[in-house]
């Protein structure tokens, strides 16, 4: 399920701003970490404004913390969520061809969250608008071991020896 929800197309509402472009963490991911780095590139002179949210789900009148594990993309895009602040909006403005607005996000909890980024005009309207999902799940040693045993030639191969001889097994 939760492959199908994040093989489907970006969930974007409104026209995307061609020249912000979100870098990390990847649009409709899956994270395995209490921490995540947000980045956005902007490619021109511009302002925007990033918001985080939790999406949590309306349970017998009490919001809590979407079940990862019974999503799918129809489930997302039909809007039954409530947006929860994890942080509070941040404003960027830049007047450079090519910038990154970062922001660290720490102590999460597994769940689905919303990176809502809003490209503002001189009067701050908001002019694009685009939404994007990461899933947030516990990190387990079987993932770990996934990862570093699954079968791989080539150049992931290498990558692969290379992490193991820096880092250990």
């Amino acid at each position: 399920m939760v492959l199908v929800l994040f093989s489907s197309t970006v969930f974007s509402f409104g026209a995307e701003d061609p020249n912000v472009v979100l870098v990390n963490p990847a649009s409709n991911s899956i994270v395995y970490s209490n921490n995540l780095l947000i980045s956005v590139k902007i490619t021109e002179p511009k302002r925007i404004k990033v918001t985080f949210y939790e999406e949590k789900q309306i349970v017998n009148g009490t919001p809590v913390a979407v079940n990862i594990s019974s999503l799918n993309g129809a489930s997302i895009s039909s809007g039954n969520f409530y947006d929860s602040f994890v942080t509070s909006s941040a404003v960027f403005a830049t007047s450079k061809n090519l910038s990154f607005y970062t922001q660290k996000v720490e102590n999460l909890k597994p769940g689905l969250y919303k990176i809502h980024i809003d490209t503002l005009d001189s009067s701050d309207r908001v002019i694009y608008s685009t939404d994007s999902y990461v899933a947030v799940k516990e990190k387990s040693d079987t993932t770990e071991e996934k990862i570093l045993d699954s079968e791989q030639s080539g150049t992931m191969q290498f990558l692969q020896n290379l992490l193991k001889t820096i880092f250990g097994s």
